[in-house]
């Protein structure tokens, strides 16, 4: 078991580190946290693209490098639920999997857009500029069923751990079912351009987006002293997650 678990922590702290690219790069140099509202006329759109061509030319070509992170991360949850909570049956962890895997294409089709954008504004017309910010903001959210049917199955999953201290806890796998159930919420913003259904509104953008990012800082946690666990399971010891104590394994360890 130690061996099959070798590289996974490796494979965990991607998903930290896509959300550090991702904020940086995608967010900030590319001008996406906040995003332009969507009520702008083409011109201040196609200004926009204009006067940052270079920012976001590098934030949308780093993201597209390394938005494959989020897969790697979504491999190493599959493994911890493989290994800790499914056993012969990887229906939930292979959903898991793909959900994560199709996730990076959204990120990487709407990041070409931007980046499309950005290669030569000053020889496109207003409309096209405008054209090559709203496709990917539309992409990015209704596509949100993939990484939604991701947090299904691995909230199912570790629901289903028996340990009396389960590797991930239930509160976390409610939060991420909900977090997924809240994503509905964006088949509303192509019909709105302004007010919290916007794609820069509060609930389509400041809730929906940071719920989804608290979500992948706390899961990664939780995943990292998961494999920590199953590690020592692995060796015959049973880790007491409620304290700093090891016990045989067969007996039961009491906080």
């Amino acid at each position: 078991m130690t061996e099959r678990l070798k590289y996974l922590r490796l494979c965990a702290w991607s998903g930290p580190a896509f959300l550090a690219i991702f904020i940086v790069f995608w967010g900030i140099l590319g001008h996406n946290i906040p995003p332009l509202p969507a009520d702008l006329p083409a011109q201040a759109i196609a200004d926009h693209y204009r006067l940052n061509a270079n920012e976001v030319r590098l934030g949308m070509g780093m993201s597209m490098s390394f938005a494959v992170l989020y897969m790697i991360w979504g491999l190493a949850i599959a493994k911890v639920m493989q290994y800790g909570v499914e056993k012969d049956n990887d229906v939930l962890s292979t959903i898991e999997l793909w959900g994560a895997g199709l996730t990076v294409v959204p990120l990487l089709v709407s990041s070409s857009f931007w980046l499309a954008g950005a290669y030569r504004p000053e020889g496109l017309d207003d409309s096209v500029l405008q054209l090559f910010y709203d496709l990917p903001w539309l992409l990015i959210d209704v596509a949100y069923m993939v990484t939604s049917v991701q947090m299904f199955a691995l909230g199912v999953a570790f629901l289903k751990d028996e340990r009396a201290v389960p590797l991930v806890p239930k509160w976390l796998c409610w939060y991420g079912i909900w977090v997924g159930f809240m994503f509905v919420a964006e088949v509303l913003m192509p019909f709105f351009t302004s007010g919290p259904f916007a794609r820069h509104g509060v609930l389509n953008f400041w809730i929906e987006f940071f719920i989804w990012f608290f979500w992948i800082v706390a899961l990664s946690g939780y995943v990292l002293i998961a494999i920590g666990r199953l590690e020592a399971e692995a060796r015959g010891i049973v880790v007491d997650a409620r304290a700093p104590r090891l016990a045989p394994a067969g007996s039961v360890a009491n906080a």
